[in-house]
């Protein structure tokens, strides 16, 4: 009795600074949603009251009196096609090029929010908001839909401070307002593949591009959003920003420079790390079982959460299970694969599954190659738990994660085109899996994995907090968030320097001449006097 009146006492006490808070996360991708899922669980641990909007729920939270879960989960079946299935599962079968990336994924996705902010579920929740006078601290965004997020977060939490929280390697729609324009010509659009290591053309092209790209996503959706909301609200809905990127006080990257590369950032762009990253939960008896019995080691092939296998074509199913059955007695494999019943071709040395505990399976210490889409929180924990890549890139920053792994010498490249080559999948499988060095190189990233990942969640939650009780971060806004990059990069310095420089020198030079030149001076005096 007196040690439950106790922890009473202790929770009141916490209560006291808590804080409420708005989360808007409308991607229906689980792998975007799990870094915000559990910031989440962390903040509401914490004794915050969180109000959250989104198509994921966060397990174990559905009875916590501090956590409203207003319900969008129907957003998953606004991308499937008449046959339930993904439409971006399917379309994605053949791989996009970056300059599609816009127009075929990220701008479509952004009607997403029309959808989930007019259905009955937030309406409701709006109601709720109005009816009870509820009061918001700070609000929590998705980067891609801040056209949208910001003027709803002024209906609904008026001026209460806004965080975007970024599932990219970069926040390349807010960084630029923040104070902390990307510098293209040492980091790679996280469209292509470079490195931070380019050639003159290289970085001509990753700047045309990466330019050209996100100036044209942005445009479409602040086009888009304004539309919906003078639709929904009238030409007088004035809560709606020319600017809606410069509504943002403070950026959280839920990645670092483990998995990019190490740049200059303002202090209000934070790399708090993966925050999805904790202790695995223990397998099921049966992957428990099977991932024990390898004597050599187990191949783990996944494509994640918005591709299938199931959907590769067959002549390329028929290469992966001919390599496979072809693998040294003691290897094994696990496959990530949706359909009922077994894979074609599929061996004994195979276990296919519809879903794998990917945090767990990775874990375990007889995993020794990962086959993946490149997806980032993929890649976080291939480096976490020190597992080798084999990178299959089809769309988005799949292409820049596979350059990473590549730079970093942690796994190998092969394109959608390389897979329906037997012996290109045979060369890429073998060169990893037997060549210790990728091992190594991954062990040694996965130490500072974990070194960086432990404080990740704490800071993010700081940073959170942080701004909830100040209200904001403009004392972390840099002056530079108010330059153009012609200023930013001091053009207009070695403008003024270099014309000072040549008038100067020009100056000197004439000095000179008539002095060294005396009869040119007489002459050109005497032709004045005769005019």
């Amino acid at each position: 009795m007196c040690v439950q009146f106790f922890f009473n006492v202790l929770i009141l006490c916490c209560g006291v600074s808590a804080f409420n808070i708005l989360i808007l996360p409308p991607t229906p991708s689980f792998s975007h949603q799990r870094p915000i899922l559990a910031l989440t669980e962390s903040l509401v641990r914490k004794g915050h009251k969180l109000f959250v909007a989104s198509p994921n729920i966060v397990p174990g939270l559905e009875r916590n009196e501090n956590y409203t879960f207003v319900d969008l989960s129907f957003s998953y079946n606004l991308l499937k096609n008449e046959n339930g299935d993904a439409v971006i599962k399917i379309s994605t079968q053949r791989q996009l090029s970056k300059w599609e990336v816009g127009s075929a994924i990220l701008c479509p996705a952004t009607d997403l929010a029309k959808f989930q902010l007019t259905s009955d579920q937030f309406l409701q929740f709006k109601q709720r908001v109005e009816s009870e006078n509820i009061k918001f601290d700070v609000v929590i965004v998705q980067p891609l839909f801040i056209p949208y997020l910001t003027p709803m977060a002024r209906v609904l939490a008026g001026d209460a401070p806004i965080i975007a929280v970024s599932s990219y390697v970069m926040d390349w729609m807010t960084e630029d307002a923040l104070g902390s324009p990307v510098h293209l010509s040492f980091s790679p659009s996280v469209f292509g593949h470079y490195t931070d290591r380019m050639n003159l053309l290289q970085r001509i092209e990753n700047w045309f591009s990466h330019h050209y790209i996100v100036s044209g996503i942005k445009r479409t959706i602040e086009a888009s959003a304004r539309r919906f909301f003078t639709e929904e609200y009238g030409l007088n809905a004035t809560f709606v920003d020319e600017s809606p990127w410069e509504r943002i006080s403070l950026t959280l990257i839920t990645s670092n420079s483990l998995y990019y590369y190490p740049r200059q950032l303002g202090p209000n762009v934070i790399e708090v790390g993966p925050l999805h990253l904790g202790t695995p939960d223990p397998l099921p008896k049966n992957l428990q079982s099977w991932l024990d019995g390898a004597g050599k080691g187990v191949i783990y092939f996944s494509l994640g959460s918005n591709m299938q296998s199931r959907s590769l074509p067959r002549e390329v199913v028929d290469n992966f299970s001919r390599f496979f059955r072809s693998l040294p007695p003691g290897y094994r494999v696990l496959w990530k694969w949706e359909s009922d019943g077994k894979i074609p071709g599929q061996s004994d040395n195979i276990l296919a599954q519809k879903w794998m505990p990917q945090h767990s399976v990775l874990a375990h210490p007889k995993v020794r190659l990962f086959i993946t889409q490149g997806g980032l929180q993929s890649f976080q924990e291939a480096v976490h738990f020190g597992v080798p890549t084999i990178t299959i890139p089809w769309f988005s920053d799949q292409e820049c994660t596979a350059a990473k792994m590549i730079d970093a010498k942690i796994g190998r490249r092969l394109s959608p085109q390389d897979i329906h080559s037997f012996t290109k999948i045979k060369t890429a499988i073998e060169t990893v899996l037997y060549d210790e060095s990728y091992l190594k190189n991954m062990q040694k990233l996965s130490g500072l994995s974990h070194e960086f990942t432990s404080q990740a969640m704490d800071k993010a939650v700081f940073w959170v907090e942080h701004v909830a009780r100040h209200g904001g971060a403009s004392h972390l806004r840099p002056s530079t968030a108010d330059s153009n990059l012609f200023q930013y990069f001091c053009l207009d310095l070695i403008t003024v320097i270099v014309i000072s420089s040549l008038s100067l020198i020009f100056l000197i030079y004439l000095i000179v001449y008539y002095i060294l030149n005396p009869n040119v001076y007489s002459k050109s005096k005497g032709k004045l006097k005769h005019s």
